[in-house]
């Protein structure tokens, strides 16, 4: 008595006890699937008296993960879609401007059907004059501050602060620097004005701002001796020669 042949499964293989052609009665295979892939119906058949295999032949079917959550502020952008998350899908997280990724920015479907890195947070909102981000125990919130609350304050209710800065900046030789939250204060959104004294002109941007990426939108200007300054300079000089050479011939006609 022999059983008909089995098939090879997708992604998958077959191993009989019985290592001759002919499937006997009696006969065991025991089936197993490809990395990434889980075995749909009975791990091994047998031939029976009649002829005929106990139970179904079993196939492998792809391993599939959860759809991954979008992020709070941020979006998520997988290769393959929702509905067909399998081994190897890679999904790739971003945070729209003004916020900065708190975790991984990518994370990818294992053979166990899970992912390899848990999904990030967003942080880091831009309110007002400044980006601050108040983290509690169980909670997290976005409150509005300015340039006054400072970091020692933030630590004394235990609360963790953290404020978007640009470098410092001052006033060019020859000029002055008027910026828009007061003296010595460079957070987010801060606007300086600079100009130069009569007879200097600037050479640069006239406004820098300090963006949420804590840079200034262009370098620091300078002030330099403008072109009618220079000819003041000249002819004050061209005239003290003429002067000091009429001296020195009356000089010489008195002596």
């Amino acid at each position: 008595v022999t059983c008909p042949a089995l098939e090879m499964p997708v992604h998958g293989a077959v191993n009989c006890s019985h290592p001759s052609v002919q499937l006997t009665w009696g006969t065991t295979c025991e089936f197993t699937c490809e990395e990434g892939f889980t075995l749909t119906g009975p791990t091994t058949l047998q031939c029976g008296s009649s002829g005929a295999w106990d139970r179904q032949q079993p196939a492998c079917a792809a391993v599939r993960c959860e759809a991954v959550p979008r992020p709070a502020e941020g979006s998520v952008t997988c290769d393959h879609a929702p509905s067909d998350l399998t081994y190897g899908s890679r999904c790739d997280f971003q945070c729209r401007e003004g916020y900065v990724l708190d975790g991984p920015s990518s994370t990818e479907c294992l053979a166990q059907g899970q992912w390899s890195e848990p999904a990030p947070k967003c942080k880091g909102k831009i309110v007002g004059n400044c980006s601050f981000l108040v983290t509690g125990e169980h909670t997290e919130i976005h409150i509005p501050v300015g340039p006054w609350l400072q970091t020692e304050l933030c630590a004394s209710i235990s609360f963790c602060v953290s404020v978007i800065q640009c470098e410092p900046l001052s006033s060019p030789e020859k000029g002055s620097m008027d910026c828009s939250h007061g003296a010595g204060i460079f957070t987010y959104n801060t606007s300086c004005h600079f100009s130069c004294l009569e007879g200097w002109h600037l050479n640069g941007s006239r406004v820098l701002e300090c963006s949420y990426s804590g840079n200034w939108s262009a370098s620091l200007p300078t002030c330099e001796a403008s072109d009618q300054a220079s000819y003041v300079s000249v002819g004050i000089a061209a005239t003290s020669a003429s002067l000091l050479s009429t001296a020195s011939f009356l000089l010489w006609l008195a002596r």
